[in-house]
């Protein structure tokens, strides 16, 4: 073992500093070793999620007018920098034709939305009941002669709820298939479930001229909120559309399935749905609108 003090004051000094400062920086990298592997750690149970690894939502929307005299659709993206904290909320509403004040009303709807952010994820029940309050506010101010359909997603840590009244869509395309993931509240609907329980044609529910007549939506009296009661896994990949009708009346969903690409980001995506929707060129095209959500990985 080698003798230290016959070595100068001076240089056994420099080597206890050295020693010192080898000290240090050894503990400063274990420190920041174990800091940063509690914090993977703790992401990894915070995600808990069937794909091991937090995704993040790439989003683009379009707000298009189609025939009508006014634009009486109307859409709220929340802030998407609070994404992970507050999750991701989409909604589309769609005033009612032939009543007055449609416009009016849709933009009450996501404004009042956007007053509510930001929402439980975990308490869809609390969520439904701040749809119907805004439901009944609107039916006191105009008693049935103004509405408005709303559909609405909230998306988080790659877990998804949906919101629903009315006829507007909240579409999952996975794996190039298109899946309608609320029903519509419609007279349709309501006949077919009839037709088909009394054993009948269902194809007669079509013809009816009271078909595409709402029999709930925001402004009813008691509004009977669609949701889930349990949330939707997510995976990467997935493209979520939540869209007004007149979307959807221009592109089918096996139409979807066969243009939108989990090759695009969401941008891309959103331009051509719009342009498949104004290439139909309908005579009475509705206006339409729509949020595109792709999941895509994260960087994290």
């Amino acid at each position: 073992m080698p003798d230290f003090t016959l070595l100068p004051d001076q240089t056994i000094l420099l080597i206890e500093i050295a020693a010192a400062l080898f000290v240090s920086a050894f503990l400063s990298f274990i420190y920041v070793a174990l800091t940063t592997i509690l914090s993977l750690l703790k992401l990894r149970k915070t995600t808990g999620t069937d794909t091991d690894n937090l995704l993040v939502c790439d989003v683009a929307y379009f707000h298009c007018k189609g025939k009508r005299d006014n634009q009486e659709d109307s859409v709220y993206i929340s802030h998407l920098e609070e994404a992970y904290t507050n999750g991701v909320i989409a909604a589309c509403s769609d005033g009612m034709g032939g009543l007055l004040y449609g416009e009016v009303v849709s933009q009450y709807v996501v404004e009042k939305l956007a007053e509510a952010y930001p929402m439980k994820f975990d308490d869809q029940e609390a969520n439904a009941e701040t749809i119907r309050k805004i439901s009944t506010e609107v039916y006191e101010q105009y008693r049935l002669g103004a509405g408005a359909t709303l559909v609405m997603t909230h998306i988080m840590k790659n877990m998804m709820n949906f919101y629903s009244v009315g006829d507007s869509n909240i579409i999952l395309i996975r794996k190039g298939r298109a899946t309608l993931l609320n029903h519509k509240q419609n007279y349709v609907s309501l006949l077919i479930r009839k037709l088909a329980e009394g054993g009948m044609d269902t194809s007669e529910a079509y013809r009816n001229s009271r078909a595409k007549a709402l029999i709930d939506f925001v402004g009813n009296i008691e509004t009977n909120v669609i949701h889930t009661s349990r949330p939707i896994q997510l995976y990467e990949d997935d493209i979520i559309i939540v869209s007004t009708d007149g979307v959807t009346d221009a592109v089918s969903l096996h139409r979807m399935s066969n243009i939108l690409s989990a090759d695009y980001g969401a941008k891309q995506l959103a331009r051509i749905l719009k342009s498949g929707v104004q290439n139909k060129k309908l005579p009475k095209q509705d206006n339409f609108s729509a949020v595109v959500i792709k999941m895509d990985r994260s960087l994290i």
